[in-house]
């Protein structure tokens, strides 16, 4: 990685501000903003600007400076603002003591939960800074503050770690906020910053304050009975001249705040030790002195830790197991690459007999450790929690180890001499299905020699050979699978099967509050500056603004509780947020099919949703369940597969495998894909038709019945997608291309009014049972008469018929973000999207009729409606949400009309939904639909492409540019090894990488291939 200073937070500003001005040309629908440039006045009313890692929870800095949006437990809590706040008080001055806040947003002053009664115990009516200016450089929020009582600049710079490849430090559950003085008079100015903090994660009496140094925790205790209400939430700076103040004053009424006020403004230093019992709130102080144009930085660094939740969501079903069979494996199983390393004729091998599918646990009986160290040999999945060996001590997990994601077994030592004379047991865990989702084990034994010859073990009589896995029988350890044993084990930390609820990444990762803390600690520096090259690299970008807007402020989401991380790494995901909890549950295929970020920022993240959905929430049938369970585990196959998501998912296969460049990864699931593509077939289109016919589930919630141009089209990109991969393994594709040629001419002839892609409903002489008959005998049963009169006139419920569907072709949008070429006829695709723009797009929605859900798009404000009905004959009950706006849908639509062309159309509407986000009415950093941060608008990524055509192919090892934006530009670039700019300067190709590497052969612009272009590989 290239070296370099590590900015100041008030250099960070001026760069970033500059950026902003230079490239915010394009003016908001009002002119006092310009897109992607700072907030202030009006437009910070809204602002919440998540920081925290993925699937890690959050914290959000609002415009002012103010925390809120607290949701660390696991949840959402949209709501929680804390009585939280940062003071600086200078001495000699008058009303030289405020809060390093600008002014409370007056949306939380009147109409809001309690402002009738006053919101008594808020830091509402406190002094604080006259105004303030926010400036957005994902993952950085930047403030500065201004008060004329007050001799110094003031700046806050929030951010938390996010670098691109890198999940693991980008899921850490820790922010920080820099606060920046600076003296730009010629006098000394004295003065004390604090932080203060009623205890927000007090849920219960038996709650505290604890110390850390230079610093304190918020403490809350768990039970027995409730065990996810521990958690801990750590404040602490980096400099040790800190005093703290852990007990504030205890009285009645509002005193405890009060007292601690007063102190502020008095420029008082308390110093209180921890109280046994509650505490009302803590403080820290750090005093500091600065000579005239002096600065000082404080970092205030935050670490919260919650290791247990009540989260558990979905159906459960069996699955086949358990991975461990009747005996020890005796080598390479089938279809594995060669296992190495072990000793003897047998081994713990979980890939064998049936691949990675295979869950379970082996546990040896119980024994006393006589040596101060265990050895064994340990190879297969590096997942942690998962596929893991565990030494155990009263049920809890003491020592653990994985494998390398390598087949050969190398030695692996413990000490364990703090233990000896204990009683103990060995557990091997295989509770992953994904790549590498199994475990080799061979030779335990314990010794007092760390280098015990493994091989001799028998024949050593100071060694005590617990297991060395040859013959037939496993000498007495218990299998368990979930076929298998009736035996129960007590849940074991780190081990994600035995897990009854969720529980995240960084708690499998770190064992308690205080290894985060050290870990943060001493890499802070190192994070700091990956994550500056990262928001460096995306906002040296010459794209428009309104587009690196839409992007960055959707890159939140994946900071907010909709994204959850289970302790073996595999993503999980809500749809979006509700006040209290996740909205819409089971990383849904049909929305996740928009978002286009993570598969280029984090591939490998978003590969484990593909092994989620092939490999657990599909069946022997190819039946693919939309919503997966949390934990991650098998689910009931009892309703319907979604057309949309499964289709979707194979054309997501194809992008993953081009993207990671790895053919062992595609070739272990490609048979899973032809399972799900036949059950498709089958399903939608028994007669071979090419288009799917039969009643199909999709992103609405609804069923369209009869062939759609949507659904059609998801059809014809997942034929083609399956092809080429079937290709490269030389299976048969004649069927699936015929298929394919099929569906395309019936899409084409059938489909298109000479103007966009229609549904021609459906509902006779299908497999299906005829609704409008099933009805009739059921009116009368609970059913209504003007129900049966509606379908006997116009056929099912919820159908689009000859409407204009925005989503009408989003199937190729898919396909090209993918890396597919679009198999229909692109000036047929280019009218569609020319008709979606002519006649979805509002720019004032006062006359539109929305019985829906209005709240996303209203009254004088714009937005793309999801579909209109030109001719006027629009179904008297059409597809619920058909009169809303989706973001998501927005910038499907916007990409892929910059990818036909039609830049500036794109361009209108981005900068129409964007106007809507500004921060006056709603939060420009949390989009949402059904629920906040909703993940359908990660389609904003795909802008990127949209605009420049650029994407990098791992496998063929080639860096494609197709711009639609004309002469020179500087674009972000992510691969699965490295990131940086991409462009084109005087129609010559560049590429500037940043981090890591990128490794290029070939470059083709706009179809062809060049023989010179700038590389720079940093490593």
């Amino acid at each position: 990685m290239k070296k370099m200073n590590r900015y100041s937070g008030i250099f960070i500003f001026g760069m970033l501000l500059s950026m902003a001005l230079f490239t915010g040309c394009s003016q908001g629908k009002n002119d006092g903003r310009r897109y992607n440039d700072s907030y202030h006045g009006e437009y910070l009313n809204h602002i919440a600007f998540p920081l925290g890692g993925i699937g890690a929870g959050m914290v959000c800095v609002e415009g002012t400076g103010a925390v809120s949006h607290v949701s660390l437990r696991n949840k959402p809590e949209i709501f929680k603002e804390p009585c939280a706040f940062a003071a600086i008080s200078i001495k000699g001055i008058r009303n030289g003591a405020k809060l390093l806040e600008g002014q409370v947003p007056t949306r939380k002053l009147f109409g809001g939960a309690n402002t009738g009664n006053g919101l008594g115990g808020t830091s509402y009516g406190l002094p604080r800074f006259e105004k303030s200016e926010f400036l957005a450089r994902f993952p950085f929020g930047i403030i500065n503050l201004y008060d004329k009582d007050i001799p110094v600049k003031v700046q806050l710079n929030a951010w938390s770690p996010f670098i691109p490849t890198d999940e693991d430090n980008s899921s850490l559950p820790v922010a920080a906020i820099e606060y920046s003085f600076e003296n730009p008079t010629q006098k000394n100015v004295e003065a004390v910053f604090s932080w203060n903090a009623r205890n927000f994660m007090r849920i219960n009496r038996n709650n505290s304050i604890k110390p850390l140094k230079n610093g304190f925790i918020l403490h809350q205790d768990g039970s027995k009975e409730h065990p996810e209400q521990e958690g801990d939430f750590a404040v602490f700076v980096d400099d040790n001249n800190v005093k703290v103040n852990h007990c504030w004053f205890r009285g009645g009424w509002w005193d405890a705040l009060t007292k601690t006020w007063n102190g502020i403004e008095k420029c008082e230093i308390v110093e209180n030790d921890p109280v046994a019992n509650e505490s009302p709130g803590a403080s820290l102080f750090v005093p500091f002195n600065l000579e005239p144009g002096e600065k000082k930085t404080i970092r205030l660094m935050f670490v919260w830790f919650v290791p247990a939740s009540s989260l558990r969501l979905g159906t459960d079903a069996l699955t086949p197991g358990p991975a461990f069979g009747e005996m020890p494996s005796k080598g390479t199983a089938p279809d594995q690459q060669e296992v190495s390393g072990f000793l003897g004729k047998g081994l713990v091998n979980t890939f064998d007999p049936d691949g990675d599918r295979l869950t379970g646990t082996l546990t040896s009986p119980q024994f006393k450790l006589n040596g101060n160290y265990l050895r064994f040999l340990i190879g297969g999945g590096s997942h942690s929690g998962s596929t893991c060996i565990n030494l155990l001590l009263d049920g809890e997990v003491v020592r653990t180890a994985t494998g390398n994601n390598d087949e050969m077994l190398l030695p692996h030592t413990w000490n364990v001499s703090e233990y000896r004379g204990k009683t103990v047991r060995i557990r091997i865990v295989d509770e992953a299905t994904m790549a590498w989702g199994h475990i080799n084990v061979d030779q335990i034994i314990v010794c007092d020699d760390p280098k015990a010859d493994l091989s001799t073990a028998a024949e050593n009589p100071a060694v005590t050979l617990l297991h060395d896995f040859e013959g037939n029988s496993w000498n007495g350890w218990k299998r368990t699978g979930p076929k298998a044993d009736e035996e129960k084990f007590f849940p074991v930390e780190g081990c994600v099967s035995e897990e009854v609820y969720y529980k995240s990444w960084y708690a499998g990762r770190f064992a308690e509050l205080e290894d985060v803390v050290k870990y943060w600690r001493l890499h802070y520096d190192d994070l700091f500056e990956k994550t500056q090259l990262f928001t460096e690299s995306f906002f040296r970008s010459t794209l428009p603004p309104e587009v690196l807007e839409a992007v960055a402020a959707n890159l939140t989401i994946l900071k907010s509780p909709t994204v959850l991380r289970q302790a073996d790494g595999r993503l999980w995901c809500f749809e979006g947020c509700s006040d209290n909890w996740g909205s819409c549950h089971g990383s849904c295929t049909h929305v996740w099919n928009y978002a286009q970020a993570i598969p280029h920022i984090f591939p490998a993240l978003e590969r484990t949703l593909r092994e989620t959905e092939f490999f657990v929430s599909q069946n022997e049938q190819g039946h693919q369940t939309f919503r997966t369970n949390l934990p991650i585990r098998p689910v009931a196959h009892t309703f319907h597969a979604a057309s949309d998501g499964q289709l979707g998912g194979i054309m997501k296969v194809y992008r993953d495998w081009r993207i990671s460049g790895d053919s062992t990864w595609l070739k272990k699931i490609f048979p899973k894909v032809k399972e799900s593509l036949d059950y498709c077939i089958e399903v939608w289109d028994p007669e071979h038709i090419g288009v799917l016919i039969e009643p199909h589930h999709n992103t609405y919630d609804i069923e369209f019945w009869g062939p759609d141009g949507m659904c059609t089209s998801f059809y014809l990109g997942a034929l083609s997608a399956y092809i080429r991969m079937a290709n490269v393994f030389g299976q048969p594709v004649q069927l699936y291309q015929t298929l394919l040629d099929n569906g395309r001419q019936y899409l084409e002839d059938k489909l298109f009014n000479g103007e966009y892609f229609y549904q021609r409903t459906q509902w006779e002489g299908l497999k299906a049972e005829n609704p409008v008959e099933a009805l009739a005998s059921r009116v009368g049963t609970g059913y209504f008469n003007e129900t049966y009169k509606l379908l006997k006139q116009e056929g099912p419920k919820y159908q689009y018929g000859t409407g204009c569907l925005s989503d009408g072709i989003l199937g190729m949008w898919i396909a090209s973000v993918c890396g597919l070429e679009e198999p229909v006829d692109q000036e047929k695709v280019a009218d569609h999207l020319k008709a979606v723009y002519k006649y979805n797009l509002k720019h004032n929605l006062r006359d539109h009729p929305n019985p829906q859900r209005p709240t996303f798009a209203c009254g004088n404000e714009g937005g793309l409606l999801l579909c209109t009905w030109p001719e006027g004959d629009q179904p008297t009950l059409p597809f619920v949400y058909s009169n809303e706006v989706w973001t998501g849908i927005e910038y499907q639509v916007a990409s892929h009309l910059m990818m036909k062309g039609l830049v500036e159309e794109g361009l209108d509407i981005v900068r129409t939904c964007r106007d809507r986000y500004d921060g006056r009415i709603r939060n420009p950093f949390d989009e949402y639909e059904c629920g906040h941060w909703y993940a359908r608008a990660l389609a904003s990524y795909g802008l990127l492409q949209g605009l420049t055509g650029v994407r990098y192919d791992a496998v063929d090892k080639i860096l494609f540019i197709d711009s639609r934006i004309g002469g020179n530009f500087t674009s972000f670039l992510s691969t699965k090894s490295g990131f940086g700019n991409v462009g084109l300067d005087n129609g010559k190709p560049f590429v500037d990488v940043k981090m890591g590497m990128i490794d290029i052969e070939e470059v083709i612009v706009s179809g062809l291939k060049i023989e010179e272009w700038q590389m720079e590989n940093l490593e």
